[in-house]
């Protein structure tokens, strides 16, 4: 194991997989379900921000969004797999992005949807969606009241 895939676990382990499990249990959903919604959103993401680009690009984006809702409706529990080479290009954007915002001071659109991706990514390398554990109430407020 690569020292590359090695922070590609620990940063997927640490960072990304408790916000989408708690995510999945929330929505009752499956990580599979999660990955396709965030590749969804993130195409809708892509498709708001190219309003002003020619008609060639936009009808592509629209495509893609088709495509990623068409995947999301149809088949959301299918599995499906996250390659280490893509994300670690979006880690690479990502990266750019925000070396580019921390010196001119604007977050782009890019990426904001490259974080999205990631997300959707390390979505479909959760192996299992553990049950969701309910809270216990405070022994404080069990002896509050005691029925007399």
């Amino acid at each position: 194991m690569t020292v590359l895939s090695r922070l590609d676990a620990w940063l997927g382990k640490t960072l990304f997989h408790p916000p989408i499990i708690l995510a999945c249990q929330i929505t009752r959903q499956t990580q599979y379900a999660m990955n396709r919604a965030l590749w969804f959103f993130a195409a809708c993401h892509a498709t708001y921000y190219a309003q002003g680009e020619n008609w060639g690009v936009v009808a592509i984006m629209w495509a893609w969004v088709l495509v990623t809702f068409i995947a999301a409706t149809v088949a959301p529990d299918v599995p499906t797999k996250s390659f280490g080479v893509g994300r670690f290009i979006m880690w690479l954007l990502f990266a750019m992005g925000v070396s580019t915002a921390c010196i001119t001071g604007e977050l782009t659109d890019g990426t904001v949807r490259t974080l999205i991706i990631l997300f959707a990514e390390y979505a479909a390398t959760i192996k299992t969606i553990p049950p969701r554990r309910k809270r216990e109430k405070r022994a404080s407020a069990k002896e509050a009241f005691n029925g007399q």
